[in-house]
């Protein structure tokens, strides 16, 4: 008898524990499940012109953000604003070389090249897995 009320609680124990464990388990699915609801993945290139690049793979955005918003969220960025949009002056401490620029390109997964950006970076909405660059160069323009 006294042997049968030991397995019992042991076993009382350990469904116990399991179930507990199973339970944290779920609720870390659900929580991991509200964020991608409200977030996306998005990958960063920063190219300092010096050979010296920096991936933010699946960097973790807000829907609706902005290049500029997933730039602020992976750098440190100094910035002007114009009525055309902002106008980023460096990354991470480089810039202000004269003659050399930020400027940010899109992989164009159907001509399978960089593409430059169309508009300001705070007026280009990213989508869930866009793949964007920023390369500090001097501009053949």
């Amino acid at each position: 008898m006294l042997c049968g009320l030991i397995i019992l609680g042991y076993a009382s124990i350990y469904y116990y524990n399991e179930a507990v464990k199973y339970q944290d388990l779920y609720n870390q699915a659900v929580e991991n499940l509200k964020q991608l609801r409200t977030h996306m993945l998005v990958n960063v290139l920063i190219d300092y012109g010096n050979e010296t690049r920096e991936w933010y793979n699946e960097t973790r955005i807000l829907i609706g953000a902005t290049l500029f918003d997933a730039i602020r969220e992976i750098a440190k960025v100094n910035y002007t604003t114009s009525q055309f949009g902002v106008f980023v002056t460096a990354i991470n401490g480089k810039g202000g070389d004269p003659g050399y620029y930020w400027i940010w390109y899109i992989w164009n997964s159907t001509s399978t090249e960089w593409e430059i950006g169309p508009v300001a970076a705070d007026g280009f909405t990213l989508h869930h897995g866009d793949i964007v660059a920023w390369r500090y160069e001097k501009p053949s323009w």
